[in-house]
């Protein structure tokens, strides 16, 4: 007798796995940056971690990197979050925003590439050191 298996098509989903990597990356980079001297270009005030200006920091050089490589996809997604809303109760925190992404329709490529580069951005933050302070 054959074996006979059927593909459903199903495939569990990967992004869970990513996008709590990246919370947990925004997490370190707010604690690491509480406890880094003031740096306003940063985001950070006597302590203070200013979030916005920490993912506005993060997110420009990607909108404009996406706008070079025709990444429209990825550039509709950052200049989105770019123009959040200033009114406290529209905003919506970028823990949430980072985990919408596994429900935005990406194909795997563009995918992967918003993920490994906010992980890197995220990176920068989270570890800290020397590259962290102002000149």
């Amino acid at each position: 007798m054959t074996e006979q298996s059927f593909d459903w098509g199903f495939r569990p989903p990967q992004a869970a796995h990513h996008i709590d990597e990246l919370v947990g990356l925004w997490r370190q980079a707010r604690a690491t940056a509480e406890r880094m001297p003031a740096c306003p270009c940063h985001g950070i005030i006597s302590g203070v971690v200013d979030p916005d200006v920490m993912e506005h920091n993060m997110l420009s050089p990607l909108r404009a990197r996406y706008r070079g490589e025709g990444q429209i996809e990825l550039l509709a997604m950052i200049d989105q979050r770019l123009r959040k809303s200033p009114f406290a109760g529209k905003r919506v925190e970028f823990v949430r925003w980072l985990r919408s992404l596994g429900d935005v329709p990406l194909d795997e490529g563009a995918r992967t590439m918003i993920y490994e580069d906010l992980r890197a951005g995220l990176r920068f933050y989270a570890e800290g050191g020397a590259q962290f302070t102002c000149r």
